[in-house]
């Protein structure tokens, strides 16, 4: 059933390259066509943490009233959450979404498939593809700024050196800023210790994603990055949008506020006989 998942994205993505006439174009298009199908739980998981943020300071009076009871804690924190209307998986979602389509990708570029920790075959899909007598020579670059998508930045700098690396090192750069960026979006809105967390978060995942990234393929982390780029862009729109409405809503509150106040009387002055 995976390998027909795969063979499915494959087929896709080589109808899209025989419209653009590129596979690296190819990898943009499909990432955009998927981050447009994703776009309403992205907004969902946005709108999710920033309510979970609109509440953390009732999330930390009750950490500080139950520090001893962490039963009761539990359940007064769901019940907060039902309050607000707020779910914190919501905010997981595009992610686990996604993590399917990257593992997919990779194994549609990879030189080796496994199955039950042996080689099953020869490479994936575009590989077989690319390595085939059907592909003309260098079809498997991205405009010739990326020769060869399927080498990732370690191989080409261990065999090429450090010139021709240039190009797929600065894709794994752009993936590991990719996984940082939207840690400090996510932290505009918290207090100063929340955010110094998010911050240490975002520099050691981009940390550990740099290591990983290191032997991936460049078609892998050409479609991560593009991915990763709408997403920032849609998270920035979506939270500047949720942030003029609470705007509004507290300057709406605070109008309404001083409208209810009592005029206060001013003393009266008695008659002069």
């Amino acid at each position: 059933m995976w390998a027909s998942f795969v063979e499915m994205l494959f087929e896709i993505l080589r109808q899209i390259y025989y419209l653009v006439g590129d596979w690296g174009l190819a990898i943009i298009v499909f990432t955009i066509l998927i981050r447009l199908l994703l776009t309403p739980l992205m907004v969902k998981q946005t709108r999710s943490m920033h309510d979970l943020q609109k509440i953390q300071p009732l999330m930390k009076e009750l950490q500080e009233k139950y520090a001893d009871d962490k039963e009761t804690l539990n359940a007064k924190t769901m019940e907060l959450y039902a309050e607000h209307k707020v779910n914190p998986m919501a905010s997981c979602l595009p992610m686990l979404l996604q993590m399917p389509l990257l593992i997919a990708f990779y194994q549609m570029l990879a030189s080796e498939t496994l199955k039950d920790g042996a080689v099953a075959r020869a490479g994936g899909p575009l590989f077989q593809y690319l390595n085939s007598p059907a592909a003309t020579s260098g079809e498997g670059s991205f405009y010739r700024i990326i020769p060869n998508l399927m080498l990732p930045a370690r191989e080409v700098f261990t065999k090429q050196g450090i010139g021709p690396a240039i190009p797929y090192i600065i894709l794994l750069l752009l993936f590991a800023v990719s996984i940082y960026v939207p840690q400090l979006l996510t932290s505009q809105n918290a207090s100063p210790e929340q955010q110094q967390q998010q911050k240490v978060m975002g520099i050691s995942m981009a940390v550990m994603m740099l290591w990983l990234g290191w032997g991936v393929p460049a078609g892998v982390l050409l479609y991560w990055d593009t991915s990763s780029i709408i997403g920032i862009v849609q998270q920035w729109l979506t939270q500047r949008t949720l942030q003029k409405s609470m705007d509004a809503s507290d300057a709406l509150a605070l109008g309404e506020s001083e409208e209810v106040k009592p005029a206060k009387k001013r003393p009266t002055k008695k008659a002069k006989k």
